[in-house]
């Protein structure tokens, strides 16, 4: 058996029971945490514009695109633009838009602390992140 439920603005005191609910059967609640269309047009949506270029770029380049590739010029930085994608991840939980537990849709490709060699999306993600941007974005 499979029960879905869509809660759309639940009081918090709703909420807070139905979450209860749900940790009491926890080892039968299974939550999705699947990448839908919907969910990546609302991540996307939410983000600022230099980040919202990084998750398009990506998608339309089968999952990877290189700093250099959306660098405005030679010596312009990077910096702060994985803190977005990160911040939009861990809003989107808190505002009930998905739940705790999905997978990044994009991360920072590099040798650890220093530049961005560029950003990698999974590969199973770009064909949903595409169709969710494209409702948006025209440019493609």
């Amino acid at each position: 058996m499979k029960i879905t439920v869509t809660v759309e603005d639940p009081t918090d005191d709703f909420q807070e029971r139905l979450l209860a609910l749900l940790a009491e059967h926890a080892g039968q609640v299974h939550t999705d945490t699947t990448w839908t269309k919907e969910r990546a047009s609302r991540y996307y949506l939410a983000l600022p514009a230099r980040a919202q270029r990084i998750v398009k770029e990506a998608a339309d380049r089968k999952g990877y695109v290189s700093a250099n590739d959306l660098r405005d010029g030679e010596d312009t930085s990077l910096r702060g633009h994985s803190a977005a994608l990160k911040r939009i991840l861990d809003r989107g939980v808190r505002e009930g838009w998905w739940p705790d537990g999905m997978e990044p849709p994009i991360q920072a490709q590099g040798p650890g602390f220093g530049k961005v060699v560029g950003y990698r999306m999974p590969d199973h993600l770009t064909s949903t992140f595409r169709m969710a941007i494209n409702n948006w974005s025209r440019d493609w």
